[in-house]
């Protein structure tokens, strides 16, 4: 399927803010089935992947259905992949969530390892289970970096006339991470859309 033809079959044309609010509104087209953002007019060719494999039905940002070759595709700016009954997840895919709040807290500490395992030990260290055991609440390190206030602030920094700039803490106070299904098996579409939904939300 062409490009015009596929975003006449699942989007409209508007107009809606698209980034900082002092940069202008953009034309964009949305989705007819939940009027999510697909791409800016003029990038129609960013959107050719999800043309070719004719992804029409219950399009989202970031999830749809193609009847096709009949599977629910999950994807971003980074990957696509689609699934299907019989479909896998398995520990190390995009779409896996562990099932235990054990396995969260590994999965969520071990990420730094290529870092350091001093890294790994503080990342742990911020991991808490909920009482529920539903998931883990995640109580970010501070990361503070310098601010210069002006240009002229920064040079004098950078010249060593200033002792000290501004600090600010980039990081949010926390994050919860639900538990997921660990490894399994799409036996139902329903299943297969969950997969792409998780695929979705693991490249984003």
């Amino acid at each position: 399927m062409n490009i015009k033809e596929w975003l006449d079959k699942v989007a409209h044309q508007t107009v809606m803010q698209i980034g900082p609010e002092y940069e202008p509104l953009s034309k964009v087209y949305i989705s007819k089935f939940d009027d999510s953002y697909i791409t800016r007019v003029g990038m129609e060719g960013n959107v050719r992947f999800l043309a070719e494999r004719e992804i029409t039905e219950e399009l989202t940002h970031g999830v749809g259905f193609s009847p096709l070759d009949s599977k629910w595709y999950g994807w971003s700016h980074r990957a696509i992949y689609g699934f299907k009954v019989g479909s896998t997840c398995k520990k190390g895919d995009c779409h896996y969530t562990p099932k235990t709040p054990e396995d969260l807290i590994d999965e969520h500490a071990n990420f730094f390892l290529d870092i350091s395992q001093e890294s790994v030990d503080r990342h742990r260290t911020e991991c808490h289970i909920l009482d529920d055991r539903s998931g883990i609440r995640i109580l970010h390190t501070p990361v503070v970096i310098p601010l210069a206030n002006s240009i002229d602030d920064l040079v004098d920094a950078l010249d060593g006339e200033v002792s000290a700039l501004e600090s600010i803490d980039i990081m949010d106070g926390f994050s919860v991470i639900e538990c997921g299904r660990g490894e399994w098996v799409a036996k139902t579409m329903d299943d297969a859309k969950q997969m792409a939904v998780d695929f979705n939300r693991g490249v984003s």
